[in-house]
Parts: C-alpha cells; sequence; structure tokens
C-alpha cells in the first residue's frame, strides 16, 4: 500500500490539530449559558423591556389620536358632500391630518428602534461585565453562549451554568 505524501501531510495536520484541541481543553474550566434563558430571566432586561413597553404605549396613543382625527375628518366629508366649501375645508384638514399621521408614524418608527437598542444595549453591557467578572472569580478558562442559531449544537447538561449565573446575577 503506497501511502502519498499529501495524504500524509493530511494525516499529520488532523493529528497535531487534534493534539493542540486536546491540549487546550484538557483540564481547562469551560461553561457555557443559554442566551435565551438568560435574556429572559436577566431583571435588568426584563426592566429595559418594561421601559421600551412604556414608550411605545405613548406613541401609540399619540398615533391613536392623530388617525382620531383622520377618522373625523373622513366622516365631516361624509356628511358635507352636499356643501363644496365645507366639503373642501374637510378635505384639506384630512388630507393634513393623513400627513401628520404618515409623518409621526416614521418618526416613531426609527425613534423606537433607536430606544429599543439603546435600552438593550445597556442591559447587555453590564451583563456582559458580570460574565467576565464571574468567569474570573469562578476560574473559568471560557463561558460560551448557546444560543439558537447553533453557536454550540451540544454540550453536556453539567456544563450549562445558566441558573447560578441568572440567580446571582439577579441579586
Amino acid at each position: 500500500m503506497k501511502v502519498s505524501l499529501t495524504n500524509l501531510l493530511v494525516s499529520v495536520t488532523v493529528a497535531v490539530g487534534c493534539s493542540l484541541l486536546v491540549h487546550f481543553f484538557f483540564n481547562k474550566k469551560i461553561a457555557y449559558i443559554d442566551s435565551n434563558k438568560i435574556l429572559n430571566g436577566y431583571k435588568e432586561m426584563q426592566i429595559a423591556k418594561k421601559e421600551f413597553e412604556r414608550e411605545t404605549e405613548l406613541y401609540k396613543e399619540r398615533l391613536d389620536t392623530l388617525a382620531g382625527r383622520v377618522k373625523v375628518d373622513f366622516l365631516n366629508m361624509e356628511k358635507a358632500r352636499n356643501n363644496k366649501v365645507i366639503l373642501q375645508q374637510y378635505t384639506d384638514s384630512l388630507n393634513l391630518h393623513k400627513k401628520q399621521y404618515k409623518d409621526y408614524q416614521m418618526a416613531i418608527s426609527g425613534s423606537l428602534r433607536e430606544k429599543e437598542a439603546a435600552l438593550t444595549q445597556a442591559a447587555l453591557t453590564k451583563l456582559n461585565q458580570f460574565l467576565k467578572e464571574y468567569g474570573k472569580r469562578e476560574g473559568y478558562d471560557m463561558i460560551l453562549i448557546a444560543n439558537n442559531s447553533g453557536t454550540i449544537a451540544y454540550a453536556k447538561d453539567e456544563f450549562d451554568i445558566t441558573e447560578i449565573v441568572l440567580k446571582e446575577i439577579n441579586q
């Protein structure tokens, strides 16, 4: 059986790579946290979500007020069909209120995205800082984050420290 130089190099490369991985992970303290559980259970994130919901409700109320003006103008136009002067006034008012509604809707859409990002980022910054301090204090070499997109395809449950981290960060 002939062994080609390419096959030999591939075998040596694989062996060296495996040796490095074993060396790297041997006697290392490694754990992971479940990102969904951490984000749903972290009090700062819950506070950020509630704050965002309050902001959203405020904007929704203002939007509903503008929508009400549009509706009133439309109803008034229906009543004033026979009077061209009044009909024109209500048509102008309707067009103005429609524009205000659309402009406000576009403005709040961007504003809400920015507000949500800011609130979320503030909570995530605190979480990341906590994880660094926790990892150092507990002697971890690595804390990974598992999420739905598959960054960790599989790990034994014994490596999952999500509940421990949640309990401590929420205290």
